[in-house]
């Protein structure tokens, strides 16, 4: 009777402890500031975080770039894309009502845009860059739940990359 007892306590202790790990998959609408001229590029992001306090999150992140931007000037056109973006980031959070969480990020992010003259050729760059954004995310179940937030993920060199992301997230 009492190895009963026990044994749904600790089945109902589980039920209502979300995992630590979750996972997130979204779409970013990115703005890349080239020299004072804005780029739209979009990027489908991924992040796998790992819970270390009910406050504090560690997360990994990888990007690929979806679509492209270009200018014309003088019979010229110059496109830029976004290959693909990956860092690590440390997540403050907090619980403000129930299931609506609110968050910061700040990281470390390497990047690598191509940039396109066409007819000319194009080259690749690769950078890194201290990274940082806020965002809210609301629960929909134990499990399942959805993301927004805004990201700085590059800010040197004449060179500025930000944009929103809007995703869908599922804790293991």
């Amino acid at each position: 009777m009492i190895a009963a007892a026990v044994l749904a306590c600790g089945a109902a202790q589980a039920q209502t402890n979300a995992s630590p790990i979750y996972g997130e998959i979204g779409y970013s609408l990115l703005t890349a500031d080239v020299a004072g001229t804005d780029f739209d590029l979009g990027a489908v992001r991924a992040i796998l975080g790992y819970d270390v306090h009910p406050n504090v999150a560690i997360e990994a992140m990888f990007a690929v770039g979806t679509s492209d931007d270009s200018l014309s000037s003088g019979g010229d056109t110059f496109k830029i894309k976004l290959q693909h973006s990956y860092g690590l980031y440390l997540k403050p959070k907090v619980e403000v009502a129930d299931g609506l969480e609110l968050f910061g990020r700040i990281g470390y992010v390497e990047s690598k845009l191509k940039a396109t003259l066409v007819g000319y050729g194009s080259a690749t760059n690769s950078d890194n860059d201290v990274s940082f954004g806020v965002g809210a995310k609301y629960a929909f179940s134990k499990s399942m739940y959805g993301v927004i937030d805004y990201m700085r993920y590059y800010n040197k060199d004449d060179i500025k990359v930000d944009g929103f992301t809007l995703g869908f997230g599922y804790r293991f």
